[in-house]
């Protein structure tokens, strides 16, 4: 009977705790997205020119990702990946990659299947691209709570996939002339199971991790996970959603929390120990014309980095810009 008890207290604790960090992400669902989407299963083929289910707007895109060509964008809370090959094009233009997924933010390709983390589902499906559109391959189940990003790592060919909530790194790997995914192992950063952390960057032989639950963050040795090392950041960076590196600065995105009293930042300092002593600078000031914040920001194949700029005054939409001898240069936002 204790026992019974206590696994119920940690079924309802961990319920609780899901719910809190849910609205922790800065985009609260309104009562109208409380009922979850069917989901999405293995057949399933949306056609190349399959329309846009919402096309009058991105509603909280998350990230922009490219491979062969091709423009990818999780549009998270419109439950869908979209794709084109004129990423100017306005939310109409483009097309459906698949749909029946609950809140994914965001996708990667190894060139041959394309592989999403459908967050609110806490699964990933994967992707290949056929003679008729998107088929939708496979759907694994389970994959810790709330997986929130993903790498392709060209460096070891697997995908790295992260559950938000339970500090837990998933790690695939395709064999070779199968399009099937087998997990190769698992990872946990023990301080990081149950602290919210949205996103990680590989980096050479680290791997970051900006933890909002822990207002720091971790950076852990690719190799085997370890914790190198720990930075705490400023109270008014708590909220973050991914830290970037870009040739000599490290570029810090964050949102609102759920009281809202903390406006969302792009910052940027020398070393990830600079967020927490005061040594950053204001990134969004020197983006000229953006009209609300980041989320991810990706380096698409193009050369150009690519992010959805969320929370302002218009509609969601992408920037594209570069970074030249540590400038932010060649703005261009896509305004709809």
């Amino acid at each position: 009977m204790h026992m019974r008890k206590a696994v119920l207290g940690k079924r309802i604790v961990c319920v609780a705790m899901t719910v809190i960090l849910m609205l922790q992400s800065g985009f609260a669902s309104s009562a109208e997205e409380e009922e979850l989407p069917a989901k999405s299963q293995p057949g399933e083929v949306y056609a190349f020119d399959a329309g846009n289910n919402h096309p009058t707007n991105f509603n909280v895109p998350t990230q922009v990702y490219s491979i062969g060509g091709e423009f990818y964008i999780a549009d998270a809370y419109n439950d869908q990946i979209l794709h084109t090959n004129t990423v100017t094009d306005e939310p109409h233009k483009w097309y459906t990659v698949g749909m029946g997924l609950n809140k994914p933010h965001a996708i990667a390709s190894d060139g041959t299947i394309y592989v999403a983390v459908d967050t609110d589902n806490n699964r990933i499906v994967t992707y290949v691209r056929n003679e008729t559109g998107y088929q939708l391959v496979e759907s694994i189940e389970n994959v810790g709570i709330r997986p929130h990003y993903i790498v392709y790592d060209q460096a070891t060919s697997q995908f790295y996939v992260w559950s938000s909530m339970t500090g837990t790194m998933y790690i695939y790997k395709r064999a070779k002339n199968s399009l099937a995914l087998t997990l190769k192992r698992t990872r946990r950063i023990k301080d990081l199971d149950g602290y919210y952390t949205r996103s990680f960057t590989i980096d050479g032989g680290t791997i970051y991790f900006p933890c909002v639950g822990r207002s720091a963050i971790y950076a852990v040795r690719k190799s085997d996970f370890r914790v190198k090392a720990i930075y705490p950041v400023a109270s008014e960076l708590s909220e973050m959603v991914q830290l970037v590196h870009i040739q000599n600065y490290y570029y810090l995105v964050t949102s609102n929390d759920t009281t809202r009293e903390k406006e969302p930042m792009f910052v940027r300092a020398k070393t990830p120990g600079g967020f927490g002593t005061g040594e950053y600078e204001d990134v969004k000031s020197m983006i000229e014309g953006i009209n609300g914040i980041p989320y991810y920001i990706t380096q698409c194949e193009d050369g150009h980095f690519y992010t959805p700029v969320n929370e302002g005054s218009c509609n969601p939409y992408i920037c594209r810009f570069d970074v030249e001898n540590d400038t932010i240069t060649n703005v261009y936002n896509m305004n709809y």
